[in-house]
């Protein structure tokens, strides 16, 4: 079912990925305002330019334009791309250390929770926030899809820690660990779903209501702080009291958190 379930969502990264390729769609789209029940009378010396009716007057000035959301500046290429590969290489190289704890226990049934919690919530979710961040149509849609995405790669480590759980015989939900980890997975269904019904930048059918994006943006960001929490609390769980390893696990989070989620 993880399996599956990770075939699935990358395919419809790919479909939506050649959606955005083939749909000619820009962030700013020109609006002229344009009179056409007469046409405007040109200057002469006997009528100054200043009586000349409005549209004729603002004919010089540049086309209103619309944007998508707020103003905002613009993750640069080169940080978004740094960031992303940060998070990216700490999810899989990170994930894969943690799932391997503690030495010499290697890769067992148990190891995929830690991996996939890793690779769908820092890597995935810390790549959606950052995408949201540069801005625009195109990466706004990105962002709930990158989401979504790494929601669906965390259900299958959910699933995991149950089924091992289940099949050791022993009781859920009986560490912070857990409850948070719980906390921040559920929670983020609700900003997901709230994102897709309220803002989706094509059927949202509230989509400029600033107080449903704040309340999105900020409820996401505490989530995520979250989750992070709970990766770390997880890993401490499986090397014990090696505080160095710990602060060296932590490092990319603490590096990437300022940028991602303030």
């Amino acid at each position: 079912c993880v399996f599956v379930g990770l075939i699935v969502a990358w395919l419809v990264v790919g479909v939506e990925i050649e959606l955005f390729i083939h749909k000619k769609h820009h962030i700013q789209t020109p609006l002229t305002h344009r009179r056409t029940d007469r046409a405007p009378t040109l200057p002469t010396r006997q009528q100054p330019a200043r009586n000349l009716p409005p549209a004729s007057r603002n004919h010089h000035r540049s086309p209103i334009t619309t944007t998508m959301g707020p103003k905002m500046n613009p993750i640069p290429n080169g940080k978004y791309a740094a960031l992303v590969a940060l998070l990216s290489g700490h999810s899989l190289i990170g994930g894969y250390y943690a799932a391997t704890r503690p030495e010499g226990a290697g890769w067992r049934f148990f190891s995929w929770h830690p991996f996939l919690m890793m690779v769908g919530m820092v890597g995935m979710m810390g790549a959606a926030a950052l995408t949201k961040k540069r801005g625009g149509y195109t990466n706004t849609k990105l962002h709930g899809i990158m989401a979504w995405v790494g929601m669906m790669i965390a259900a299958g480590g959910f699933y995991v820690i149950y089924q091992n759980k289940e099949s050791m015989g022993k009781a859920h939900f009986t560490s912070y660990h857990s409850w948070a980890g719980l906390a921040a997975f559920g929670g983020c269904i609700l900003p997901g779903i709230a994102g897709a019904v309220f803002l989706h930048p094509d059927f949202g059918i509230d989509k400029q209501n600033k107080l449903y994006r704040a309340v999105h943006k900020y409820a996401s960001r505490s989530l995520l702080i979250l989750a992070w929490m709970a990766t770390l609390s997880g890993f401490k769980t499986l090397i014990g009291d090696d505080i160095k390893t710990l602060i060296l696990f932590a490092a990319p989070l603490v590096v990437a958190a300022p940028f991602t989620l303030m």
